[in-house]
Order: structure tokens, then sequence, then C-alpha cells
């Protein structure tokens, strides 16, 4: 089969959960034989201004990089939503189908892509699959989560009437489409410090109910592209509530399926045992979104209790210092399992209503317990008992006296899934 996949690129230029799954995907169905061809939003050109595709290849996967995409809201906010649905020429996307003749084109993000380009798909009867990594496209934030207030359990305010005091200039955030931004993101990354570790922010309030015209309206560019999608694959059941409750009139198939990594350890049955726990660590950036705050009320408390109750934070690069608390910063796979013999429990305290969370599963695959709040996707797999409404109600008392089993499906397993989705 020829599969075309628009995902966000390669590392190091991209980061993070989708970029890493979306690669794994793709290296799975290229072994087992499958044409696999990869469209990102790209460079930006100085001596061009109008799109068109570079073509080459890395990681042993082809490419089409658009250069001169929309722009990418991966630093900051939107604030001219004008900038992010400008029409171009089809006829690029016309003579990219055409010579690339793939059977089925799998969508893992909306952002920087030309809504000609799946009006021209549906033209020539090509199949599109949506997978919900985020919420980008419902949303004009990924996570639908702004000043620490969760717009997705909010029934008053609309967050596309809100997000324009929060953005950017789109002159800003073009700096992650110039071929230094890795270096700059490194350098910015050196010299952060423990800013993240201000008292935390109180909830912002006082929301707008007031509309804003051209924000609507991008709104309505993204609704039009999603309309374009055949099948949408559902990460979890948090993003189908989500994405049902915001769309409930579309009509597209949907499957729910949970997705996998090369990242983690062991696979088949993994088996969790009671004992005692003693250390409890947080994984993730250091910041409000995933519940570092909570997580550090928790560990305090947790500390407190017993002169050999220890806790760990890990994930992020900031320079801190906590009382009580080890900090064991940034992590590849052989060190996060290192890591992981040092700790017992596992606690991601997210605030947003996040689609899965592969680190959980990372975690998991060791034998090390994890508790997870029931708005995080990946609820689905780890034990009711794991599962809690905040972070002050994690029982940790059961949690340790209990067995659980639970089936990590690899990558290999997961491939087969997907492609049962592309010939449904």
């Amino acid at each position: 089969m020829k599969i075309l996949h628009y995902a966000l690129g390669f590392p190091p230029e991209r980061t993070g959960g989708l970029v890493k799954y979306s690669l794994d995907l793709m290296k799975e169905q290229v072994g087992q034989g499958h044409e696999v061809v990869m469209v990102f939003p790209g460079r930006v050109s100085f001596l061009k201004k109008e799109p068109y595709f570079k073509f080459g290849k890395r990681q042993n996967i082809p490419y089409a990089e658009l250069v001169n995409s929309l722009p990418l809201p991966l630093i900051g906010n939107i604030k001219n939503p004008q900038d992010f649905m400008k029409h171009t020429d089809p006829k690029i996307f016309v003579n990219l189908l055409e010579s690339e003749k793939p059977d089925v084109i799998h969508i893992h993000t909306l952002m920087g892509l030309y809504g000609e380009f799946l009006e021209e798909a549906k033209k020539h009867n090509i199949k599109i699959v949506f997978t919900t990594h985020d919420y980008f496209g419902i949303s004009p934030h990924p996570k639908m989560y702004l000043a620490g207030h969760d717009f997705v359990d909010d029934k008053k305010y609309d967050i596309w009437n809100n997000i324009r005091p929060y953005g950017s200039k789109t002159i800003k955030l073009r700096i992650s489409q110039l071929s230094i931004y890795p270096v700059l993101r490194t350098l910015v990354k050196k010299l952060k410090k423990s800013s993240t570790l201000v008292d935390d922010l109180p909830e912002q309030v006082g929301w707008s109910t007031e509309i804003d015209s051209g924000f609507q309206e991008l709104k309505k560019y993204y609704l039009s592209m999603l309309k374009c999608v055949d099948i949408v694959h559902f990460n979890s059941s948090v993003s189908k509530k989500v994405y049902e409750q915001f769309l409930p009139l579309m009509t597209w198939k949907t499957v729910t399926l949970s997705i996998s990594s090369n990242n983690i350890e062991k696979f088949g049955k993994i088996s969790l045992f009671a004992k005692p726990i003693e250390s409890i660590a947080y994984i993730g950036p250091y910041n409000k979104e995933k519940g570092f705050f909570e997580f550090l009320k928790f560990a305090a408390e947790f500390i407190s209790k017993d002169s050999n109750n220890k806790a760990f934070i890990m994930g992020d690069n900031g320079t801190i210092q906590i009382s009580g608390i080890n900090n064991l910063g940034t992590y590849n796979k052989q060190s996060l399992i290192n890591n992981l013999k040092l700790i017992d429990l596992v606690i991601l305290p997210s605030k947003w209503h996040e689609t899965f969370g592969l680190i959980a599963l990372e975690a998991l695959s060791t034998g090390t317990k994890v508790a997870v709040l029931k708005t995080m996707g990946v609820s689905d797999v780890v034990p009711e008992e794991m599962r809690s409404s905040t972070v002050k109600t994690i029982d940790i008392e059961t949690i340790a006296k209990s067995n659980f089993n639970i089936c990590i499906l690899p990558m290999s397993s997961h491939e087969e899934q997907i492609m049962k989705i592309y010939v449904d």
C-alpha cells in the first residue's frame, strides 16, 4: 500500500509525542513493505513566497517538505488568524497527489496545512484518516488550555473568542521554521532558570463572551478541513469524548485505538506487584498544564509522612532546586529505565484533557506503577485503582497493596490495527 502521512517532521527540528509516534508508525510500515512518504510543514524561503515541495529522504523515510507552509503555532499562540487560513494555488497539491498516487492519506495534525491539500485529495477519491494527537483544529490551542483554564469543561466561554490577547505575532511563530531553530531552542533551554517555579499563579477568570469574528472564521476554516476526513482514529476515549462534544454533527467513521511507541521497554503482559511505595516521581515538563505544581504539593506531604519516603522529578532541563525533591533532569530511553529503578510510583497529574500520554506506557512497561488522572487518555490502559479524579485523591495505600496485570501492544501489532483502519 502507498501511504502518505502528513506530520510535523523530524527531530531535532520537531519534538514531542506526535513526532515520535508518527515516525515509529512510518518506520514500522516501511518495515512491513509498504511505500511511505511523509509530507511536513518545513522551512520558510526568503527567495520565493509561494509554497512548493522539496523532496528527500531522512531516517529511511522519503519526504516532501512543504516549504512556505502556513505558520505553525509551536512556540506561542495565534494572534492574527488571517495568516493561518490563506489560500494557495491547488496545482501544487494536484501534482503531488498525481505523482505519488497514495492509496491513503494519514493526517497527524492540521498545523501548517493548506485547505486545498485535503480538498484535492477528496476530488481524487483518496481516503483520509485523521489521528487525534491533540485538539488543534477544534481549538486554536492544541491543549484547549489557557492561563490555567480548561475550556473543555467550560460551557460558557469559547476559547476561540479568548485566545487573541495571549497570541504572538506571526513573525515570531515563524522562528520555528528557520533552519537555525534547533540551535536557538537549545540555547534558550541552557539559559532557562527556575522561572517555572514562581508561586503557582491563580487561574485566569473573567473570560469574554464577545465574538471574535476573525477567530470564528479560522474555526470554520479548520472545520471545512475536518469535513474532508473519512475516518477519525481517536487515540483514547478522552479524545473521542472531547471531539464529539465540540463537533456533534460530524458523520465520519470513528475508531478508538490506544497508541504505542518504540520507546516501550517490554510488550505483552506486564505484571505490577504489591509492594510498599516509598518513592514517587513526576515525569514531564515542569509547568502548570502538566500538573507539576500539584505534584510538588502532593510530594511535600508524602515526604513528611515518613523519613524513608523520597520524591523525584524528571523530564525538564530547568536548573531548579526544591527542598527534599531530587531533580533528575532530562532523560533518554536508557536513563529513563535506570531512573525508574529508583521509583515505586509515577504520578502523572496533567490538568488538560490529555489525549493520551505515552510516558505512562513507557513507565508501565518497566514494571513501575503509574497513577494518572481520569482526564488523561492513557487512563483507558491503566487499572481502575490507578485512576483518580484529582491528585489529592490518589490512594497510595490501595495502589501499594494491589497486584495488577496490563497488556501493552508492540508497535508492530498497533501498525496492523492501523492498516485495518486504512482498508475499512
